[in-house]
């Protein structure tokens, strides 16, 4: 485990583009900024040529196999990034005349022109013996470009490869021949899957599998010690491929320790607003379908890298937020990859300089992320196995979406983390999509009787769907589409003031962004309804926010994917934290009180409790209130300049303490508060 937070730099510096100049910028950069690994590109992104010939390969090799030895003397180890595995994209590039590559196909019958599949056999003897031509150089890592996947390979349809081979493979494990039309339709058919999805998500799964154990072999055959990092995309497109992580990471990494790059969702700047829910959505869900078995290095780019795309104090933040799923190291896309170089004029070095000591000194706590506590948001890997389909004729239908508690709990301010144990007990479990779809009967039954459960209205429906609606005493549910005028806003009707205001309104038709309404009928069971939903001419539609006693709290809205940043709301801020502090019998998470955007994740050790808060916003906050499920008897934080633990001042409330600090927009502050 590292001991200092890890740059490892990606740079494109070309054989015939003043490599030696460049070089010698990268070095000083490298000794400035304070790089501890290099990763050389290579055949990279505008430069790129398609598949190489073994001969133009070595050339590039010739290159960084000359400069090697002067960055391994000033202690900066050298690795090797690999712009093309498959090939991203045709972008009119085409197969060499001696290259008879089965190039992979859409459900529709095209055909790429250089995008190889993994299946075929002499695409599979070429890129062995590529690979052990960058095994001669025994480099730190090899990274495998996240063009390792079946799906997102312009120009062809999104999803999958239905290529003559891949073909001839469903056939044999269907035990017949299918026409296509019918194999598309049995994957996506509405209703509970065919038999034909799950054949076409296991040769996805086995076909990735067995092409990461080729290259981890051919690598290791040569240079055993030399690791192979896997650049991973969205975890929920992932899944569309039937992702197996484990074994991936298995046929990678052979015996060295395995090694993953999640992506960091921000390739231009963003809002960060926008950024911390992304943030939720993708990486710490890369992270957890990890399941810590692999060390974490996310992906910082910067595309088209100037900064006119991505500014410092926005780098600076996305190199933090790696912190939060226990990165201990970083790599950086910040320079194009068109040969020329470093940048000096950028300024990158002194950036990077003045933010390692803060890293460094959250990486010698060894945060863990089996330590995270806080609300459990529920996933499964396997979702694509089992999601009910409208019928739509896309394969991104079967894409999970269980990342909203993430995102919405995150806003808050309320610490949650990626869970995918559902015999857990004695907690707070938080549902989105149609998670419940992987578990049995039983083990729902169980989830409800031991926690409590938050849930949206696609949980909801799912439960019911699964004739498990009693379990919260429904009968029946139907969807109100959005802006239809039957419904248009949230109103509280208890007395109890959110935001000091009586019976405060909510929008609920603003966009589409609060999503569509599931309008649930409730039988006699012990529940408490919080708010109703409303017309415009103030009549009541149905049940809003119900908190159905020590049970679960139902937020009735879904559909809304992306949009839902109406739901976002100071009052259901309130509403939300006030149920879940009147929760008994289950551990409470760390909350932020009333600080719009500011995330915060919890770790949890003996005697001592680690929280990385993380401000958003474009506002400061100062006098930052927690409520807390544990007592404080000291505290520390981390110094942002130096690095090093300094006393931290704070007042003891009732349920928390109050920090009365200044905690600066676009920044984070690390915290450990001893009992």
């Amino acid at each position: 485990m590292n001991e200092k937070f890890t740059y490892s730099l990606r740079i494109g510096i070309c054989p015939d583009f003043y490599a030696e100049e460049k070089f010698y910028d990268l070095l000083k950069f490298c000794k400035s900024a304070q790089i501890d690994d290099v990763q050389f590109f290579l055949n990279m992104e505008e430069v790129n040529q398609g598949h190489l010939s073994l001969e133009k390969t070595k050339e590039w090799l010739q290159m960084i196999e000359k400069f090697k030895p002067k960055l391994n003397e000033e202690g900066i180890s050298v690795s090797l990034n690999p712009w093309t595995t498959v090939l991203h994209a045709d972008r009119g590039r085409t197969l060499a005349e001696d290259q008879n590559f089965t190039t992979m196909a859409d459900y529709n019958g095209r055909k790429a022109d250089a995008v190889a599949c993994p299946l075929d056999q002499q695409f599979q003897d070429y890129i062995k013996a590529v690979y052990r031509l960058y095994a001669d150089l025994h480099f730190a890592v090899i990274w495998i470009e996240d063009d390792f996947r079946l799906h997102n390979h312009p120009p062809l349809e999104w999803g999958g490869c239905f290529c003559e081979l891949h073909k001839r493979e469903f056939d044999k494990r269907i035990g017949k021949e299918v026409d296509m039309e019918s194999f598309l339709e049995g994957i996506l058919c509405q209703g509970s899957p065919h038999p034909y999805r799950k054949v076409w998500l296991d040769t996805a799964r086995d076909t990735m599998c067995g092409f990461a154990a080729l290259l981890g072999e051919a690598v290791h055959e040569i240079s055993p010690h030399t690791r192979m990092g896997l650049m991973s995309s969205g975890p929920e497109v992932h899944c569309v491929e039937g992702r197996d992580w484990n074994g991936i990471f298995s046929g990678l990494s052979g015996e060295t320790a395995p090694l993953n790059r999640p992506h960091l969702p921000a390739y231009a700047e963003a809002s960060p607003r926008q950024y911390a829910l992304d943030f939720q959505k993708t990486t710490k869900l890369s992270a957890a379908m990890t399941k810590g078995q692999a060390q974490l290095w996310p992906e910082l780019d910067n595309f088209p890298h100037t900064t006119f795309s991505k500014s410092h104090r926005f780098t600076r933040l996305e190199i933090e937020s790696a912190l939060a799923v226990g990165a201990d190291g970083i790599t950086m896309n910040l320079f194009d990859m068109i040969g020329n170089g470093i940048n000096k004029e950028q300024k990158y070095d002194e950036l990077l300089s003045r933010a390692k000591p803060y890293l460094t000194g959250i990486t010698g706590l060894h945060l863990k992320g089996s330590e995270e506590k806080g609300i459990c948001v529920m996933y499964s890997s396997n979702s694509s196995y089992t999601i009910h389909t409208d019928g739509t004729r896309c394969l991104s239908a079967i894409q999970p979406w269980e990342t909203f508690w993430a995102e919405y709990l995150s806003a808050f301010g309320m610490a949650n983390y990626y869970c995918d144990d559902c015999s857990k007990t004695g907690e707070i479990m938080a549902v989105s999509g149609q998670y419940f779809r992987n578990l049995k009967p039983c083990e729902i039954t169980k989830m409800f009787s031991d926690n409590v459960l938050l849930l949206e209205g696609e949980a909801v429906e799912t439960l019911v769907d699964k004739g498990l609606g009693c379990l919260l005493g429904i009968t029946s549910c139907e969807w109100y589409p959005a802006n239809t005028g039957k419904h248009s806003y949230e109103q509280v009707i208890t007395e109890q003031r959110f935001q000091n205001l009586p019976y405060a309104r909510i929008s609920a038709q603003t966009m589409g962004e609060t999503g569509d309404y599931l309008n649930i009928t409730y039988t006699k069971e012990p529940h408490q309804t919080v708010s109703v939903l409303k017309a415009p001419d103030g009549s009541v539609v149905g049940e809003g926010v119900v908190y159905v006693t020590n049970r679960a709290v139902i937020l009735p809205y879904g559909h809304m994917r992306d949009r839902h940043n109406f739901l976002l709301n100071p009052v259901r801020q309130e509403m939300l934290r006030h149920l879940i502090l009147s929760m008994k019998d289950v551990r409470q998470p760390v909350i932020i009180e009333n600080c719009p955007y500011v995330t915060v994740s919890h770790f949890s050790r003996e005697g001592q409790q680690v929280l990385l808060l993380f401000n958003y916003a474009t506002d400061d906050f100062e006098n930052v209130k927690l409520d807390l499920p544990f007592p404080v008897q000291d505290a520390f934080e981390i110094s942002r300049e130096e690095g090093k633990p300094v006393p931290l001042q704070f007042e003891k409330r009732e349920g928390g303490i109050l920090l009365p600090f200044m905690l600066e927009h676009m920044t984070s502050r690390c915290i450990v508060l001893k009992s």
